[in-house]
């Protein structure tokens, strides 16, 4: 089978999660026999183009000046150059380039299947302008698109109960880490006296309003605790900036910038006191998957995309008061600590591995080129 992965900013990962998410799977699929073309940006650093078997399509887009019309132009613009080669089936990352579906030329009837992501116009970056395409970009992907494919119970649910549709249901993956992967001695030399100094707890996340990060710096200062809180994560953005002026003069409050080497960060995390999460905008997101693999303690906002993953198996907050007193001192919490880690290390086996997310996506990718075959017949 030869795939088409379009609607990311490219591999290996320096983004998010989509982007972690399309190597996972494309570099797996590789080695499960299938032919996988990746789309990148032509700025994209890693400049090779053949990523552990994976082939990389470069493709450039105007508008610089525009990121979300450079964006948009950009997807537009993957779509239509994968329709060009004529894969068995395309697979676009997010909904927004839906609008193009019934403009594009696909006198094969190639399948295109679109990962329809959380709810994205939820997220506060976004103006009413763009909370309005996205939504409507979302309803066209649900009419035009071959299959809808999210990574969470209750976006599925948000589905059935708008649309009438039943999305297939995949997670992402997550490898659990052995021992000797994660032994400090292989930290750079940067980062060894850091984690060293003294305890810490972690965050690792876009630094983006809908993630919490504010709240949980701001819970962090009010309380008290002599420990650090580690924050990994582009400090370049608007709310980046905006976050590094406000606290990044606080001594215990140490920002690192991004980091996407997964050695580094399951290191981090093996360490940390716990891992703090605060994604809210929906849907089942790579470094929570990671943070329970690697058996980190996890504080999660509390939300139904995070408690659908790590049910009781995690220490919810939605406000600073309460996650001030995790920061506190875990407690009465270290009781049950240990079992929670457990738990979840049984999930990432049972519900969360690759192999398990590889052999869904078969499955959804062969009932897709076979019903294309059979519309072509």
């Amino acid at each position: 089978m030869r795939i088409a992965i379009t609607g990311t900013r490219g591999i290996p990962n320096r983004y998010g999660g989509f982007e972690q998410f399309a190597e996972g799977l494309s570099v797996r699929m590789v080695k499960k026999g299938q032919e996988v073309l990746v789309y990148n940006p032509e700025d994209h650093e890693f400049k090779e183009n053949n990523f552990k078997g994976v082939n990389l399509i470069k493709i450039s887009a105007p508008f610089k000046w525009n990121p979300p019309l450079s964006s948009l132009l950009y997807d537009f613009l993957c779509l239509k150059d994968a329709l060009k080669r004529e894969p068995d089936l395309i697979f676009n990352c997010g909904h927004t380039p839906s609008v193009f579906l019934k403009i594009l030329s696909n006198p094969k009837k190639i399948p295109i299947l679109f990962h329809m992501d959380g709810m994205e116009w939820k997220r506060k970056k976004w103006g009413w302008f763009a909370r309005a395409y996205l939504r409507f970009s979302e309803r066209l992907a649900v009419k035009w698109a071959d299959y809808q494919v999210v990574d969470n119970l209750e976006i599925q649910n948000y589905y059935q109960n708008k649309y009438r549709i039943t999305p297939a249901n995949i997670a992402y993956g997550a490898d659990i880490p052995t021992e000797n992967e994660v032994n400090k001695a292989l930290l750079p030399v940067e980062y060894q006296d850091l984690i060293n100094e003294k305890p810490y707890y972690l965050v690792i996340s876009r630094l983006e309003p809908e993630n919490n990060t504010d709240l949980i710096l701001k819970a962090f200062l009010k309380s008290g605790t002599k420990d650090q809180l580690i924050l990994i994560g582009n400090t370049n953005t608007k709310f980046g900036k905006k976050l590094v002026k406000e606290y990044g003069e606080y001594q215990d409050v140490k920002f690192l910038g991004p980091i996407f080497d997964k050695q580094i960060l399951n290191i981090f995390r093996r360490y940390s006191k716990a891992y703090v999460h605060g994604y809210s905008a929906g849907g089942t997101n790579p470094s929570l998957l990671e943070a329970m693999a690697a058996s980190c303690t996890i504080f999660t906002h509390d939300n139904p995309y995070n408690r659908s993953v790590l049910g009781e198996n995690a220490y919810y907050f939605s406000t600073v008061s309460l996650l001030k007193e995790y920061f506190r001192g875990l407690g009465k919490l270290e009781q049950k600590k240990d079992e929670k880690i457990r738990e979840n290390l049984i999930k990432i086996k049972e519900d969360y591995s690759w192999d398990r997310v590889c052999e869904e996506y078969a499955k959804v990718f062969g009932e897709a080129t076979k019903k294309g075959h059979q519309t072509n017949e």
